[in-house]
């Protein structure tokens, strides 16, 4: 079973991937380096690749370079379709989610839907997404989403929520077996 991660946005830098590697390798002891043949063009859709290095004091490492990453998707946001806006019910709709406390405003002014979604039995892939939801949340000004929890998360408070959901899942992951792929070259 996947997990997944939204992340809406207004913008999609031109630089983006170089923030993202230089603050994820910011994270902790792991390193990380994306592959040089993807980036953030909408209509893309597939694995992203990272090559993921752990530092060789790591209890039962075997190699010291491991293949990770996660399913990354980028395509135009359109708040009037997302919300089924149009139409009939479509201010029906509207006063509805006004009344819920959305920000319509803020939604309106989202061009742009990252979605991320991992294996949680994989070694590195749920550190790997929840701290770059989070890094790409802040680094394009955005909103992040989980919808196995329903949880809406502006840039000030994401960082501190995916901290704790890597947390909880090093936790839960403890007493099972996790895949770890080695690196051997990119593809």
């Amino acid at each position: 079973m996947g997990y997944d991660l939204s992340i809406h946005t207004t913008d999609l830098p031109h630089n983006l991937v170089t923030r993202w590697m230089r603050r994820l390798n910011a994270c902790n002891r792991m390193a990380y380096e994306s592959h040089p043949d993807v980036g953030f063009d909408v209509g893309r859709y597939g694995f992203w690749p990272i090559k993921v290095s752990a530092p060789r004091r790591w209890p039962r490492a075997t190699r010291q370079e491991y293949m990770s990453g996660f399913e990354m998707s980028v395509s135009n946001f359109d708040a009037t379709s997302y919300f089924n806006l149009h139409g009939v019910n479509g201010e029906a709709i509207r006063r509805d989610l006004l009344r819920e406390g959305l920000d319509l405003d803020l939604w309106d002014s989202f061009r742009f839907l990252l979605g991320i979604s991992f294996n949680p039995l994989n070694k590195f892939e749920p550190d790997l997404s929840f701290l770059s939801a989070a890094i790409l949340t802040q680094e394009m000004e955005g909103l992040c989403y989980d919808p196995q929890t329903g949880t809406y998360l502006e840039k000030d408070k994401v960082f501190s929520w995916a901290e704790a959901q890597v947390k909880r899942f090093d936790e839960n992951a403890k007493n099972k077996e996790l895949v770890a792929h080695p690196f051997e070259c990119w593809r």
